[in-house]
């Protein structure tokens, strides 16, 4: 497993203003926008799903990277689920599909990506209501520079 750099507190901020009816613009600390609420280009719940998608996609790519696994491609899918009851907890779903090349490569990003579930910082926070489901995809080595995958 690659080495975790020392943890440091880490800082986000954002601004909302309410443009009109049920949306706003969302604005990072950084300045970037964009329309947000059920009015808007973007739900808070597809955010939601966005955020942990691309947070355990960013971490798990730098751990293989890291690991100097070369990663061909990557692709996901995030599904919210949210129970009728207001009592029961919601859930996220992320089904990660990871291709790489050999069988050596797949078990150590299986590593990886359980490690990226510890470490990535939304993971972190939806806790338990997170389920990876990852789909490793195999290319055989004899394809290497071949095109042929």
């Amino acid at each position: 497993m690659p080495k975790v750099p020392p943890a440091r507190a880490l800082t986000f901020t954002t601004e909302t203003v309410w443009n009109a009816g049920l949306a706003g613009t969302g604005m990072s600390g950084e300045g970037r926008s964009l329309t947000v609420g059920h009015e808007g280009e973007w739900s808070p719940e597809h955010l939601l799903l966005l955020a942990a998608e691309s947070c355990f996609m960013s971490t798990l790519l730098a751990l293989a990277r890291a690991e100097g696994i070369d990663v061909l491609g990557y692709v996901s899918s995030g599904q919210l689920q949210i129970p009728d009851d207001r009592q029961g907890a919601s859930r996220v779903l992320l089904t990660p599909c990871v291709v790489v090349l050999g069988d050596g490569d797949a078990e150590r990003v299986r590593a990886l990506a359980r490690q990226a579930r510890e470490e990535s910082i939304v993971a972190r926070t939806l806790g338990a209501g997170l389920t990876v489901a990852l789909d490793v995809r195999v290319v055989p080595e004899e394809s290497k520079g071949t095109g042929d995958w």
